[in-house]
């Protein structure tokens, strides 16, 4: 009796310990439902990668943009942002102009805010406003003034007023936000009266390029600023509205420690964090990163010394700073992933880009139609160049494959990549992926355990090649996983010669 009694309570305990395993497993599920997802770091969905490594992809350096040489403009202008307007069909362009040259040092009086637009996102012809007088005319492309960083973005609050459709924000080097509404894009308001709506209060607040948007996951207005963290050291902020009017201060940005800026290496000077327009729930920014290693024999050899030579006179850093941009993401707001690579480098030019200031990623991420043959839409960016070295300061296009941020990249050798447990909503699987002609991918579904789902096996999968944003996955002829919606799953994807960017089950 004894025997079977304790046969019975193992039996028992195993049943409970595989149910609660079980129960485990269903906890650890990442649900996804139909939204994008992208591998912009290797936290979020990879279990694990065998012959694969996550790939950091550079934009590809296209047309100059915009020459900024008016007399209102200047070596200082900066902090550009771009979007595109649905409603009118239009790419806009804010940029701040800060007249004077190289030596000469600016001030929020002598600053204002310019305007461009483009039906192309390509091409950038200057036409005068005539809203704002500046010396005496109004022959110019100014919209505002005394405004050191000015954001606006396209408000897709549900609620908010037509008249108020686009929104911004302001500040002036006296660590105080204002906020502006408009109808148009080129006639703002200033609200609160003008006064400012939220005082941070953190160390050198709001002394850059502030980033905004209302969130469509969050469903509240955002703002990343930046601030000096206890070290002294350049960080990001970030604070709240319900009606863009009231802020409340939430909290600083993390990053993994191994990220975290040292001394003068690696701060962020800019955050331009936003949502990613194919995918909102991730929120994507590209830090410029402030570079100060003074006075080095490196530095002897870098382009444009005697501009080099003027600044180091007036203020040392103007001559031996360098910058650059990376990405980092963010699933949930506040702890953000950096890129394990650079994503814009200043290249191997003999002038414009290896200076302070330059390879300074504007805010907002566009597609537009690539000029090239055959070549489809992609990704637009807009970086600076030729920062205080002269009396302009350059705009330039840079392009991008759309989701092309990052991939799970495989060589020759075959390469496995296994997801975390997920659950999706959707009929049929895409994929955004390229193979050489060589390469291939299959795709393999399988339950909590790893054991493929019979008819989503490996040896069902139909050969993956080419090169689409949007390849849908079939198994023996059918893409149809309608059947699996909702349920817990593993995706596994095997790699040879290929460049996973992002999926979606549609």
């Amino acid at each position: 009796m004894r025997k079977f009694v304790f046969v019975g309570m193992v039996l028992l305990a195993t049943g409970l310990g595989a149910f609660c395993l079980a129960e485990e497993k269903e906890k650890n599920v990442i649900p996804i439902g139909s939204q994008r997802q992208l591998f912009l770091d290797d936290q979020w969905l990879i279990a694990s990668m065998e012959n694969v490594q996550l790939l950091v992809h550079q934009p590809v350096r296209k047309e100059l943009s915009d020459c900024r040489n008016r007399p209102w403009e200047g070596a200082g202008s900066k902090f550009h942002t771009i979007l595109y307007d649905p409603v009118e069909k239009l790419y806009r362009m804010y940029y701040v102009g800060s007249p004077g040259d190289q030596i000469t040092p600016w001030h929020p009086k002598n600053m204002s805010v310019c305007y461009l637009e483009s039906k192309d996102g390509i091409h950038w012809p200057y036409r005068p406003l005539h809203l704002v007088e500046w010396g005496g005319s109004k022959e110019n492309n100014i919209i505002a003034t005394y405004c050191m960083s000015f954001t606006p973005f396209i408000d897709e609050n549900p609620r908010a007023l037509p008249k108020e459709r686009f929104k911004a924000v302001s500040n002036s080097l006296d660590h105080q936000m204002k906020v502006w509404t408009s109808e148009d894009g080129i006639r703002w308001v200033a609200k609160n009266d003008g006064k400012p709506v939220f005082i941070p209060g953190s160390p050198n607040a709001l002394d850059s390029q502030d980033a905004v948007f209302w969130s469509i996951k969050e469903k509240k207005y955002v703002v990343y600023y930046r601030v000096r963290d206890p070290r002294g050291f350049r960080s990001v902020e970030r604070a709240v509205s319900n009606d863009f009017l009231n802020w409340t201060k939430e909290t600083r940005i993390e990053i993994p420690e191994e990220n975290v800026p040292r001394t003068n290496l690696g701060e962020f000077y800019t955050n331009q964090i936003q949502p990613y327009y194919r995918a909102p729930q991730i929120y994507i920014g590209f830090p410029a990163r402030y570079n100060d290693r003074g006075k080095t024999e490196s530095f002897k050899l870098l382009p444009e010394q005697e501009e080099r030579a003027i600044r180091m006179k007036v203020n040392p850093r103007f001559a031996t700073v360098t910058s650059d941009s990376i990405y980092f993401a963010s699933r949930d707001g506040i702890n953000f992933r950096p890129s394990n690579d650079v994503f814009l480098a200043p290249g191997l030019r003999t002038k414009y880009n290896w200076s302070y200031g330059d390879n300074y990623i504007g805010y907002g991420i566009v597609e537009t139609q690539s000029p090239e043959e055959d070549e489809g839409r992609e990704l637009s960016i807009y970086a600076t160049e030729s920062s205080f070295t002269g009396y302009d300061v350059r705009c330039r296009r840079y392009a991008l494959r759309i989701d092309g941020f990052a991939s799970l990249h495989a060589k020759t050798q075959p390469g496995l990549v296994v997801l975390k447990p997920l659950t999706f909503v959707g009929k049929e699987l895409s994929l955004n992926i390229a193979t050489s002609g060589f390469g291939c991918a299959y795709v393999e579904i399988c339950d909590l355990e790893g054991k493929p789902i019979p008819g989503f096996a490996k040896a069902d999968c139909d050969i993956i090649y080419g090169d689409s944003l949007d390849r849908r996955v079939s198994w023996r002829g059918s893409k149809d996983v309608s059947s699996l919606s909702e349920k817990p799953i593993v995706l596994k994807f095997y790699l040879c010669e290929a460049d996973l960017y992002s999926l979606v089950f549609e």
